[in-house]
């Protein structure tokens, strides 16, 4: 009898790890999923000589995609619409740019659904023959905001995430984060509760089909 008790404790334990581990995967392989820039070129801080394009490669396939190519000044050097195939955003620019610092804006939608805005990328240029400023605004804004096209339906799509917050939304991205790890872990606990549930109720069964003798 004690040998089968033991047995069935052994089982709950068991159970118990299974389900924490199971609900723990549900719940953090979502995150690991979303889409992220892989490479670029010209590289982050890097020197080139001619750019006529800046190229970006992501994790995953792109659906939408809105590309800013600006210098100091706020002048904008792209020309025509971002173009996506595969994992690869290609900007082509008005020109090769003339020499100085360049800041890359893009805002793109990947296959998991979740928008990802960043304006961290900067380059330096060595010059060419001179692009000419592209038609939108001199001091556009990201991608997504007045120069985005608003038609695109993927671009408000809930739960979006967007990549390097400035310091103005940064306390309510780890809010977010901090409500996503605590619900996390709420999640856990109740499977943990309805895996100790399920074991107490088969232990309860069994004593009381198979009472110890001599207790």
């Amino acid at each position: 009898m004690k040998t089968s008790i033991t047995r069935r404790f052994g089982l709950l334990a068991a159970l118990v790890t299974v389900l924490t581990t199971a609900f723990g995967t549900l719940l953090t392989t979502p995150a690991l999923a979303h889409t992220r820039l892989v490479s670029s070129t010209p590289g982050k801080d890097a020197t080139a000589a001619s750019v006529t394009e800046v190229k970006l490669v992501f994790s995953d396939q792109i659906s939408f995609a809105k590309v800013l190519v600006k210098d100091k000044a706020g002048k904008q050097f792209q020309a025509g619409d971002a173009q996506h195939g595969g994992t690869t955003v290609t900007q082509k620019l008005s020109g090769p740019l003339p020499a100085g610092d360049y800041t890359v804006a893009y805002a793109v939608v990947g296959a998991d659904g979740h928008r990802i805005e960043n304006s961290d990328l900067t380059f330096t240029a060595q010059g060419g023959q001179g692009g000419q400023p592209s038609s939108g605004q001199p001091n556009g804004g990201l991608p997504g905001g007045a120069d985005a096209p608003t038609a695109d339906p993927t671009a408000a799509a809930p739960g979006t995430q967007v990549a390097g917050t400035s310091s103005e939304n940064a306390p309510k991205a780890e809010a977010k984060k901090s409500s996503s790890g605590t619900a996390r872990w709420v999640m856990i606990g109740v499977g943990a509760l309805v895996g100790i549930g399920i074991g107490v109720v088969i232990v309860t069964r069994a004593k009381r089909r198979h009472p110890a003798s001599g207790e």
